[in-house]
C-alpha cells in the first residue's frame, strides 16, 4: 500500500514538474505585443537614416543601387531553421529579393530580432479583443521616439542644409540636389510656406558653402482665378481666391546660412521685371470696409524688395527623416511652423506641414495644415511618394474664421543619390 502510495506521490510530482516546465518553456516563447523583440515573423519600414544595420542587410542581400526606405520583412517563426528567410520588398511583390535566414550574419541577425522602435511590426496573426481597437495603435508608441536629435551630418551643417530629396507640388522646401556637398542647386514651386494654388511663383537656385543664389518667375495658372479670365459669376466667388502671393515675372534672390550650424539664414528678394500682369480676382469684403477696404487682400509684388530670414531647430520626431520648428519672415510675412517627412509611428508612415502666418497690412493671418500618407506605394517605392489633404483657414469676407482653400498636395522622393556613405 505504502508502495502505492509512494509512486502515485512520484507520478503527479513528476507530472507538476513536466507541466510547469512546458508552461514556462511556452510562456518564454509567448510573443507579446508590447515587446518587438518576441516577434519572430515581422516587417520593418526600414530607413538607413535609422541604423548601418539597413545598409549591412543590403550589402549582404547584393541590392545595388542601395535605398534608403525599403520594407524588409523577417520570417524565423517556422520549427525547422531551413524554412526561415529574410525578403527586401514584399512577399507577394514578384520582384522582391529574399535569401535564407541563414545567410544573413549573426550581427545583423541579433540586430534585427532585436529592433524595438515603433517602426517594427507583427505580421503574426493574433487575437483581438473590444479594448484592441483603443490601445494597440498607442501600445506601439515609443516616448524616447517622439522627439530626438538629427541622425544625418547635412541636417546641421550650414554648407549642406538645402540637400533635400523631397519635392513638393504646391510650396515647401525647394528640391535640393548635390553635385558635391555643399555645391549644388535648388527648385522650389512656391514660397517654403505656400500651399496649393497660393502662389504663382517658382524659381531655381545655385548653392556654395552656404550661400544661395537664384532667379524666380511664375507660372500663372497656379494661382486658381485672375481677374482677366473670370466670369461675372465667378467675380462674385468667396472661395480661394483671397490671401494669395502674385509674383513678378521675373525676381532675384539670395541669402546665406550663418556657420556654426543650420540654424539661421538670411537673404534678401528684389524685383528685376514686374512683367505685363492680370490682376487677381476680387473678393468683396463684407467687413469693416473703411479700414480693410472694399475687398479681400492679396499681396501683389511689382516692384521693390523684401528682407527674409528663417530661424530654424532640425530635430528628429518619431523617427522622421527630416524635421524642423522655425520662425521666418517671408515677403514682409511672418511665419512660425514645423514640418517633417516620413514620421513613423504606430506602423503608419505619414509627412506633416504646419504654417501659421501671422496678420499685417498686406494679408490676413493665415493657419495651412497638411499630411501626406507616405506609404501608398509598396515594397521598393515605400517612401518613393506621399499624398494628403492641404486646408488654408484664414479670415472670411465676412470676418469669421473661414476656409480658404481645400486641395490636394503631393510630394515624390527622388532617388538616394543624396546619402551619406
Amino acid at each position: 500500500m505504502n508502495i502505492l502510495k509512494t509512486s502515485a506521490f512520484a507520478f503527479f510530482t513528476f507530472l507538476i514538474i513536466a507541466i510547469s516546465f512546458n508552461v514556462k518553456n511556452t510562456y518564454s516563447q509567448e510573443v507579446r505585443e508590447d515587446d518587438p523583440k518576441t516577434f519572430r515573423y515581422f516587417k520593418i519600414n526600414a530607413n538607413t537614416d535609422d541604423d548601418s544595420v539597413y545598409v549591412k542587410i543590403q550589402d549582404e542581400m547584393a541590392v545595388d543601387p542601395k535605398l534608403s526606405s525599403f520594407t524588409l520583412i523577417v520570417n524565423v517563426s517556422d520549427a525547422d531553421p531551413n524554412n526561415h528567410y529574410v525578403v527586401i520588398g514584399e512577399e507577394t511583390d514578384p520582384t522582391k529579393i529574399q535569401v535564407p535566414w541563414n545567410n544573413i550574419t549573426k550581427e545583423v541577425q541579433q540586430k534585427l530580432l532585436n529592433w524595438s522602435a515603433p517602426n517594427k511590426i507583427n505580421l503574426a496573426q493574433k487575437r483581438y479583443n473590444y479594448i484592441s481597437v483603443f490601445v494597440d495603435a498607442l501600445k506601439k508608441v515609443k516616448i524616447k521616439e517622439v522627439i530626438a536629435p538629427p541622425k544625418k551630418e547635412k541636417e546641421i551643417l550650414s554648407t549642406t542644409a538645402y540637400i533635400n530629396p523631397y519635392l513638393n507640388f504646391f510650396g515647401g522646401e525647394p528640391l535640393g540636389i548635390p553635385l558635391k556637398k555643399s555645391f549644388g542647386f535648388s527648385f522650389q514651386l512656391g514660397t517654403p510656406y505656400s500651399g496649393p494654388f497660393e502662389t504663382d511663383l517658382v524659381g531655381a537656385n545655385f548653392h556654395l558653402l552656404g550661400a544661395k543664389i537664384g532667379v524666380t518667375t511664375r507660372i500663372k495658372e497656379l494661382v486658381r482665378k485672375r481677374d482677366a479670365g473670370a466670369t461675372s459669376g465667378e467675380k462674385e466667388s468667396t472661395f480661394g481666391n483671397y490671401n494669395n502671393i502674385f509674383s513678378p515675372k521675373l525676381g532675384i534672390q539670395a541669402s546665406y546660412v550663418l556657420p556654426f550650424g543650420n540654424f539661421f539664414e538670411v537673404g534678401f528678394f528684389s524685383v528685376i521685371d514686374s512683367g505685363d500682369y492680370d490682376p487677381p480676382l476680387k473678393v468683396k469684403n463684407n467687413y469693416d470696409t473703411l479700414k480693410n477696404g472694399r475687398y479681400m487682400p492679396n499681396l501683389y509684388i511689382p516692384s521693390g524688395s523684401f528682407f527674409n530670414f528663417e530661424f530654424r531647430y532640425p530635430i528628429r520626431t518619431f523617427g522622421s527623416t527630416r524635421a524642423k520648428i522655425y520662425i521666418a519672415k517671408y515677403f514682409g510675412n511672418f511665419h512660425a511652423g514645423y514640418t517633417a517627412r516620413e514620421i513613423r509611428v504606430a506602423g503608419s508612415v505619414f509627412d506633416v506641414r504646419m504654417d501659421y502666418m501671422f496678420g499685417n497690412a498686406d494679408r490676413n493671418w493665415q493657419f495651412l495644415w497638411e499630411a501626406y500618407v507616405s506609404n501608398i506605394a509598396e515594397s521598393f517605392g515605400l517612401s518613393s511618394f506621399a499624398l494628403g489633404p492641404s486646408i488654408r483657414l484664414t479670415k472670411s469676407p465676412n470676418s469669421a474664421f473661414g476656409l480658404v482653400t481645400a486641395m490636394i498636395n503631393a510630394r515624390i522622393k527622388l532617388g538616394d543619390f543624396y546619402d551619406e556613405k
